[in-house]
């Protein structure tokens, strides 16, 4: 079994937090009005664009082709190879990663302390290309991984478009890069 690699996000992110910090959910929203409808199918492409089509990708216990995979309670940011990630695509930072260690200098529910994170990160210019509603009143967020900075990190979080086994509830994507938007036809294109 290939373990989760352990995600620290620097202090500097999480401390003091408040409430002009937050990147809200709301205005995640507003700037990508089709996100407000809860759908699954939608939500798991945008993730599945983050690969090429042809790369083997893991959501669930299934390995597939990106371009077939089909949804799942989670999934990982890496491309695999003969049952080994081979590859960062992205990496995961859930709910827990977001909030340990974290101080707040205003009264926070735990959701906007996830926002108020996620806006120091954006503000840091780290490279948030989703948000995603982990079913627990928490937020995740996927990050594109620089290969100059993650040889390999395996990373695990929220598939979006699965669903949280416990609650029943939808993670649902809240804010996705542009780029999770482009066909890969298109994609292919702005390579060549």
């Amino acid at each position: 079994m290939v373990k989760r690699s352990r995600l620290v996000i620097d202090k500097r992110h999480k401390l003091d937090l408040c409430d002009r910090d937050r990147w809200r959910v709301a205005e995640m929203l507003r700037s990508q009005p089709d996100l407000r409808d809860i759908d699954p199918a939608r939500d798991l492409d945008l993730w599945r664009h983050l690969f090429d089509a042809d790369d083997l990708i893991v959501v669930g216990e299934r390995t597939s082709p990106a371009a077939e995979v089909p949804v799942a309670e989670y999934c990982w940011g890496n491309i695999w190879r003969d049952g080994l990630p081979v590859e960062t695509v992205a990496y995961c930072l859930r709910t827990a990663d977001l909030l340990r260690g974290a101080t707040y200098a205003e009264q926070m529910s735990p959701r906007q302390a996830c926002e108020a994170v996620l806006g120091r990160l954006r503000t840091a210019r780290i490279p948030i290309v989703m948000v995603v509603d982990d079913g627990e009143g928490g937020l995740e967020c996927w990050c594109d991984a620089d290969p100059t900075l993650y040889r390999l990190l395996v990373s695990r979080g929220r598939c979006p478009g699965g669903t949280k086994s416990r609650t029943g509830k939808k993670h649902r994507v809240l804010w996705a890069d542009p780029g999770t938007r482009v066909p890969w036809e298109e994609d292919l294109k702005l390579v060549a």
